[in-house]
């Protein structure tokens, strides 16, 4: 992309630019409206699909919009969509005005349904609404589910429905299920992401309470890479504050990506501004490895401003990866043109002709 530090910091002073299913239901066209509220003719799903609503009349939509009356009825009409975009909405909005009785009777009824997609669909929208209410009866129901069938979707998506309502007490009865490791981390991955969507200060303080420093899947790491789709200066803030670790070095990893790609000008505008050290070499390795993915002489030119030897080693390679895959020999030329040191250009050439990976 051509954004080399001699570009991005110029100008006087500096200038940064630096298996369940269910069975078809037959549902009138003229029902259909009475699903969705606030609909005018036509249901939309979040694709932009729009499904014409021909023969419900405006005033059926509008007296159900009012209602908002959850029934039975309604869900296995919703059941019977064929557009699974819309039976999924549908589901939802239709359990949010579900009371706790209610939502248990509808729980019955989905047990009814025959194995099948339906079903299962069916199952994680009503356990999930569940545990919004009552967590830790959601959870143990679940919990017998998977005792029995060895099936973690449901526990899944009644420990995902109690983190909106409370995330700390759905990550510590986690904690006390039998399951195994790569299943229970997994599991916790998923739930602090979700955290992170509705509140990452407090998903941050969570994870950086519950560090893994020897890991790179380190729970600080989920939540750089969610907070930073959203808002990545403050999630590069925050992960380049963290003490070191591997798990530090893969938030700052994850933050400085997704910023590169929404925003590539400004990220390196903030790399070019910051004080020299651990974290800045982080953030310039990554933004090495980016840039280089297109323009592998840019991503050298990032790689030399790299203080730490071990890291630059690190910066360079990942600069022109790429391009050594397609064209080693290409790649080589354009490494004995970036500047670096001879010595640092035999270790790059050996980290990406060696039998590991080049981040290694």
């Amino acid at each position: 992309m051509g954004l080399s530090p001699a570009v991005l910091l110029s100008g006087a002073g500096v200038i940064l630019l630096v298996g369940f299913g269910v069975g078809r239901l037959a549902v009138p066209q003229a029902d259909r409206g009475n699903l969705f509220h606030g609909v005018a003719g036509k249901l939309s799903d979040p694709d932009g699909d729009d499904v014409p609503l021909k023969n419900a009349s405006h005033a059926e939509v509008s007296q159900s919009s009012a209602e908002n009356i959850f029934t039975e009825q309604k869900l296995q009409q919703l059941s019977a969509l064929s557009n699974p975009r819309l039976r999924e909405r549908g589901m939802e909005e239709a359990l949010a005005h579900a009371n706790l009785d209610e939502v248990k009777r509808a729980l019955k009824w989905a047990e009814s349904l025959p194995d099948g997609p339906g079903k299962k669909a069916a199952m994680a929208d009503i356990l999930e609404r569940w545990a919004q209410m009552d967590g830790l009866g959601a959870t143990d129901y679940a919990a017998q589910l998977f005792d029995a069938t060895g099936n973690a979707g449901p526990l899944r998506e009644a420990l995902q429905g109690w983190a909106k309502a409370n995330p700390i007490a759905a990550l510590e009865k986690l904690q006390s299920f039998g399951l195994s490791d790569g299943l229970k981390a997994d599991i916790r991955t998923d739930l602090v992401a979700q955290w992170t969507e509705q509140n990452p200060q407090g998903a941050a303080v969570f994870a950086a309470g519950n560090r893994e420093t020897g890991s790179w899947s380190g729970l600080v790491a989920t939540v750089a890479n969610e907070w930073s789709k959203e808002d990545p200066k403050t999630a590069v803030n925050w992960a380049g504050s963290l003490p070191a670790g591997l798990d530090q070095v893969h938030a700052i990893n994850a933050a400085i990506s997704n910023w590169f790609q929404s925003n590539p000008t400004e990220v390196a505008a903030y790399v070019g501004s910051q004080s020299s050290g651990p974290s800045k070499d982080t953030m310039t390795l990554t933004l090495a490895r980016q840039i280089g993915q297109e323009d592998p002489a840019s991503g050298l030119k990032w790689a030399g401003i790299v203080s730490d030897p071990k890291t630059q080693e690190k910066a360079a390679a990942g600069a022109i990866a790429d391009a050594y895959r397609k064209d080693p020999q290409a790649a080589l030329q354009i490494l004995a043109g970036s500047g670096l040191s001879k010595t640092m250009q035999d270790s790059v050439t050996a980290r990406l002709q060696g039998s590991g990976p080049w981040w290694r």
